[in-house]
C-alpha cells in the first residue's frame, strides 16, 4: 500500500463528491408489514425528492418492487412534518399523494385512483375499519377564506367512506387542537387514539383515550387512560389479544404499559432506558407486538439503541448484545415473519431494512446507494464532555480519515460542530454521507446532542425549557472547547453548522459566542416574533415553552433572543441556505438577518433554493449546498 501524502487538514481530495452525497441522502418514511410482505416508502432525491413505496415480498428475498408508479410521491403535509403517509390494506394501499394531499387507492396491477375530493384538507395517519368499509385518519382543514392568510386550521379524526358514497367525510371526534395514532380494536368495537393542545407538543402532554364504535360508526364519549398533565402517552396499540398497549413518561421516562379490564400495568422499563419518541411525524414506533405474543423493544440508553424481545404473558425475555456493536440506530420495528424487522442505521453502512434475528441482521432490502470506500468511512466515537455548571452533555465525534492522506505532524484539524434539528430531536452515530464527506476531507466533525435532546429521559430534554438559545449554545460551546483542550480539533478553525432549530442555534452561537471562526444555518430562524407570526398550528405555542414565556408575554425575551436583533455580536463569516417553499421557517427569516449582515460589512453568502421546502429533498440542491458550504469553509477558516 503507498504511503499517504501529506496535505493540509480540509483540503484533501476525496472520493466523496456532491453528487455522490446527494445520491445517498434518501429519507426513509413510513414501514410496515403486512400479508407476508414488508413496505416502506422512501424519498429519492435524484427523483427531484419524490418519495416511492418499496414492497419486498418475502423474508430473505432479494428482489424489490417499486409499487407506486410516477409521477404519484407518497407524502402527507399535515403538522407540516408529515408521516403516516400509507396503509397497506390486502390487496390494497391506501395513500397520500404529494401534490394535492388527497388520498388514493392503488390496487395491484393498477393504477391509483382518487378517493377523496376535499380541496383545502389533508390526511395522515389511517386506520382500516373493515366491519364499516371506511378508513379512519387524522384531517387537517386549511381555511379557505379571503383575507385569513395566517387562520389556522381544524384537526380532527374523520372517516373516509370506502363503498357507497366513497370518498365522503364524516368527524368522529373534534374540539381538541391535534389528534394522532388512531388504533382501532381487533374488534371493531373500540378506537384508541391521542390528543393534544396547544401550548403543548405531543412529547409535553399527550393524551390517550378509549371510545366504543357504535354500530353507525360514531364514536361514544372518550375515556381518558392515562397521560396529558405533565406526562405523554406515545404509540398506542392493540395486541392480537385484544389489549391496549402504549409508551408512557410518566416516571421520566418512557415505558411499556399494558391497559386490560380497566388496570394499567407496567411491563416493561427502567431508569436509563427510553421507549419514548418526539412524534414529530405521524406513525413514529419504538416497539413491535407480535402475533405470536412478544414485543420487540428498542429502547434508548444514553442515545444508544438496546433491542430485546419479550415474552407478553411470561416475561422471557431474549436480548441481543451483537446488535450493540452493529447498530447506531434502529427505527420503527416490525413484526415480521417469526421475528422482527426494522429499518437499521450502522456505522459502517448505509442505512436498510433488516430483520433482526438471534444470530445478527440479515438485509430485506438493498441499501440505499451511500458507495464510501472503507478506508475513507471515520468510525463515530460517543463522546461525553461537561459544560460550565458541571452537567454532561453528550456528542458524537468523528475524525479526519483518508486512506490516502493525512494532515502535517503536529497539526490539529479544522472541526464543524453540528447542531440537529428540532430541537427535540437527536442525532445518532449511524453513516451520515455529509458527516463522511468532511471528515474524509481532513475536518473534524462532533455532531452534538445538546440539552433538549430526546434519547437521554424527559428532564434532559427540558433541560431546554425556558432555555433555547442559551442552553444549546451552552452546549454547543462546550463541545468545541473540548475538541480543542483534547488536542482533537484547531480551537481558531471550529465552525458551527445546522438545520432549522439547528441554524438558530448556529446563529445565537454566533451572535453570542467568539467561539466559532465561521456559521453554517441551513433554513434557520433569525427573528423569533417572525416566526410567532407565521409559524403553523402543530409549533404555535412550542416556541412559548422553549423561549419561557407567555402569549401575553413574550416580545422582550424574544427580542433579546432573536439573531436579526444581536447583530452587532456576528463578526464571524456566515454562510445561509434557504428553501423558497419553506412554511415552517419562510425564506423572510434569511433574507432579513443576510441583509442586516451585509450592510454591516460582515463576510457573508445567501443561497435560495426554487421548489425546497422545510428540508432539502432534491439531488442538485443536495449537491449545491455541499459544494458552497465546503467552499465557504474552506476559504472563511483559511485553509486554502
Amino acid at each position: 500500500m503507498p504511503a499517504k501524502k501529506t496535505l493540509p487538514f480540509g483540503t484533501w481530495p476525496s472520493p466523496l463528491t456532491p453528487a455522490s452525497v446527494a445520491k445517498g441522502s434518501r429519507r426513509f418514511g413510513t414501514i410496515q408489514a403486512a400479508g407476508g410482505a414488508i413496505y416502506w416508502s422512501e424519498s429519492r432525491p435524484e427523483d427531484g425528492g419524490r418519495q416511492v413505496i418499496l414492497k419486498m415480498a418475502r423474508p430473505g428475498g432479494e428482489e424489490v418492487e417499486e409499487v407506486l408508479p410516477a409521477p404519484f410521491s407518497a407524502r402527507s403535509r399535515v403538522h407540516e412534518y408529515g408521516g403516516g403517509e400509507f396503509l397497506v390494506a390486502g390487496e390494497a394501499i391506501f395513500f397520500v399523494n404529494d401534490k394535492d394531499q388527497q388520498v388514493y387507492r392503488l390496487e395491484r396491477g393498477g393504477a391509483p385512483r382518487r378517493i377523496t375530493e376535499v380541496l383545502g384538507t389533508r390526511f395522515a395517519d389511517f386506520a382500516l375499519d373493515t366491519p364499516r368499509q371506511r378508513l379512519i385518519a387524522v384531517a387537517e382543514i386549511h381555511p379557505r377564506h379571503e383575507g385569513q392568510p395566517h387562520a389556522l386550521p381544524r384537526n380532527a379524526l374523520v372517516s373516509i367512506a370506502l363503498s357507497g358514497k366513497a370518498g365522503q367525510i364524516a368527524d368522529l371526534a373534534t374540539g381538541r387542537d391535534f389528534y394522532a395514532s388512531p388504533r382501532l380494536s381487533p374488534d371493531g368495537g373500540h378506537l384508541a387514539f391521542l390528543a393534544w393542545d396547544l401550548p403543548d407538543m405531543p412529547w409535553d402532554s399527550a393524551t390517550l383515550y378509549v371510545a366504543t364504535v357504535g354500530e353507525d360508526g360514531k364514536l361514544g364519549r372518550p375515556k381518558r387512560i392515562a397521560g396529558g398533565d405533565g406526562s405523554a402517552v406515545f404509540q398506542p396499540e392493540w395486541g392480537p389479544d385484544g389489549q391496549l398497549y402504549f409508551v408512557w413518561d410518566q416516571t421520566g421516562w418512557g415505558q411499556l404499559y399494558r391497559w386490560q379490564n380497566g388496570k394499567i400495568v407496567r411491563l416493561h422499563g427502567a431508569r436509563g432506558a427510553e421507549l419514548a419518541r418526539p412524534q414529530w411525524v405521524f406513525g413514529s414506533r419504538s416497539y413491535a407486538l407480535h402475533p405470536n405474543g412478544t414485543v420487540g423493544l428498542v429502547s434508548l440508553s444514553r442515545g444508544t439503541p438496546r433491542f430485546e424481545a419479550r415474552d407478553l404473558q411470561g416475561g422471557k425475555v431474549a436480548r441481543f448484545p451483537q446488535l450493540q456493536k452493529r447498530t447506531a440506530c434502529i427505527d420503527d420495528p416490525v413484526a415480521f415473519a417469526s421475528g422482527f424487522a426494522a429499518l437499521i442505521y450502522q456505522p459502517l453502512a448505509a442505512p436498510a431494512i433488516m430483520r433482526i434475528a438471534k444470530r445478527g441482521l440479515a438485509a430485506l432490502a438493498p441499501p440505499t446507494p451511500a458507495e464510501i470506500a472503507p478506508g475513507f468511512i471515520s468510525k463515530a466515537e460517543t463522546r461525553e464532555f461537561r459544560r460550565p455548571d458541571g452537567q454532561s452533555v453528550y456528542g458524537i465525534y468523528y475524525a479526519p480519515t483518508s486512506a490516502t492522506h493525512r494532515g502535517p505532524p503536529g497539526a490539529a484539524p479544522p472541526a464543524l460542530v453540528l447542531v440537529h434539528g428540532g430541537p427535540t430531536s437527536m442525532t445518532d452515530a449511524g453513516l451520515e454521507p455529509r458527516v463522511q464527506f468532511y471528515t474524509s476531507r481532513g475536518f473534524a466533525v462532533l455532531d452534538v446532542n445538546y440539552s433538549g435532546s430526546t434519547g437521554y429521559g424527559r428532564a434532559y430534554r427540558q433541560r431546554l425549557d425556558g432555555a433555547w438559545g442559551i442552553a444549546d449554545v451552552v452546549d454547543c460551546v462546550a463541545g468545541a472547547r473540548h475538541l480543542a483542550k483534547a488536542g482533537l480539533a484547531d480551537g481558531s478553525r471550529i465552525a458551527i453548522a445546522g438545520g432549522s432549530a439547528g441554524g438558530y442555534t448556529t446563529l445565537m452561537a454566533l451572535a453570542t459566542t467568539k467561539a466559532f471562526a465561521a456559521g453554517s444555518s441551513h433554513y434557520g430562524v433569525s427573528d423569533m416574533a417572525l416566526l410567532l407570526e407565521h409559524t403553523h398550528k402543530f409549533e404555535s405555542g412550542y416556541l412559548h415553552r422553549l423561549m419561557g414565556t407567555t402569549p401575553a408575554k413574550w416580545r422582550e425575551a424574544f427580542a433579546k433572543r432573536s439573531p436579526i436583533n444581536l447583530i452587532e455580536g456576528i463578526t464571524a463569516p456566515v454562510i445561509l441556505f434557504q428553501g423558497l417553499d419553506d412554511k415552517v421557517v419562510p425564506p423572510e427569516q434569511s433574507r432579513l438577518i443576510v441583509d442586516r449582515l451585509k450592510r454591516r460589512g460582515v463576510d457573508v453568502a445567501y443561497h435560495e433554493f426554487a421548489g425546497e421546502t422545510h428540508g432539502f429533498r432534491k439531488a442538485e440542491t443536495i449537491a449545491a449546498v455541499l459544494e458552497a458550504e465546503l467552499a465557504f469553509l474552506q476559504r472563511a477558516l483559511r485553509l486554502r
